[in-house]
Order: C-alpha cells, then structure tokens, then sequence
C-alpha cells in the first residue's frame, strides 16, 4: 500500500472515530471539500501543509497521522491501544519517541 492510499483510509478511520463531517473538518483546517474527498480516497498525495490542516480538522496533531499511516503502509497489526490515544495514557512515555 502506498501512502497517498493509506493516508486516505487513516484520515478517513479518524474522522469517523470523531464523529466529524467532513464539512466541519473542512472549516476547521481551512481546506476545500473537495481536496478532502479526494486526499480520503487516496487520489490525492497530501503536502505536509494539507497534512497539518487535516490534523488541525481533526484536533490532533499531524504526527500521529503519519505515525497510523506508517503503522498501516507497514502492515503493523491493531494494538488494542490506539496510538491515537497514548497521549492520554499513563503508558504512553514508553512511546515518546514516536511523538
């Protein structure tokens, strides 16, 4: 899997899990809609500027984005723990070096 295609699906995966509407992700990174469609749907390889706006969207920060994108283009399996939640986590300094 590429990352243009796995990005995709990572963004995708969150803002479900946020319950976001692209709509408001799209206010809150300051994106257009479109753009967002299509960097969901892999047809679009985002800049590291897109990838902080789509972060900003989210409210979270852009390197667990990469992180999850790098765990899924690696085939890395499902940790019971979201990465996306470490930070939140008593835990998660035992990762700090994938912050």
């Amino acid at each position: 899997m590429d990352f243009q295609t796995a990005f995709g699906e990572v963004v995708r995966e969150q803002r479900r899990a946020h319950k976001l509407t692209m709509r408001k992700i799209t206010d809150r990174g300051h994106l257009g809609l479109g753009y967002l469609s299509e960097v969901e749907r892999g047809l679009k390889m985002p800049s590291s500027v897109i990838i902080a706006s789509i972060a900003d969207g989210l409210g979270i920060d852009p390197s667990e984005l990469i992180i999850q994108t790098g765990m899924r283009m690696s085939n890395v399996p499902e940790s019971p723990e979201s990465l996306f939640k470490l930070r939140d986590r008593d835990w998660a300094n035992q990762y700090s070096d994938l912050r």
